[in-house]
């Protein structure tokens, strides 16, 4: 009981307050930092696998059987163009995301495969910005 009494009265190692408070703030802001990162991680592999799933082709075609008794139905689907529905896909996630310009989304295409499809786009888009501006003046 004695040896109780002693560490609750020693001092020598006392944490001031102060440096518990830094000491919480900086593990706080490490905390978030840390699952902001995650959340981003995680919401990117998200659209990656909702994007390699729709990349599966789904489409099928089942022929009807007739017999004397009995028949059954055909049945088929033909799924989207692959392009088309990714074009889609990234569409829904600009408005989720409140991202989306209203015109744009008129005349949504499918997303540039490469980096040099990307260039020859953007300079295309810049050299039509000029051509209106050259004809409005």
């Amino acid at each position: 009981m004695n040896l109780l009494k002693n560490f609750w009265y020693d001092e020598a190692g006392l944490v001031m307050s102060a440096e518990l408070v830094v000491l919480g703030t900086v593990g706080v802001l490490g905390a978030t930092v840390g699952l902001s990162a995650a959340s981003t991680a995680i919401n990117d592999e998200m659209v990656e696998f909702s994007e390699a799933i729709r990349s599966l082709n789904q489409s099928y075609h089942i022929e009807g059987h007739q017999n004397c008794r009995a028949w059954s139905a055909a049945s088929s689907y033909r799924q989207q163009d692959v392009a088309v529905s990714l074009a889609d896909l990234c569409g829904q996630i600009e408005e989720a995301e409140g991202t989306v310009d209203k015109r744009s989304h008129l005349k949504r295409q499918a997303p540039p495969k490469s980096k040099e499809l990307r260039k020859k786009m953007e300079a295309k888009k810049k050299k039509n910005k000029e051509k209106k501006k050259k004809n409005e003046a």
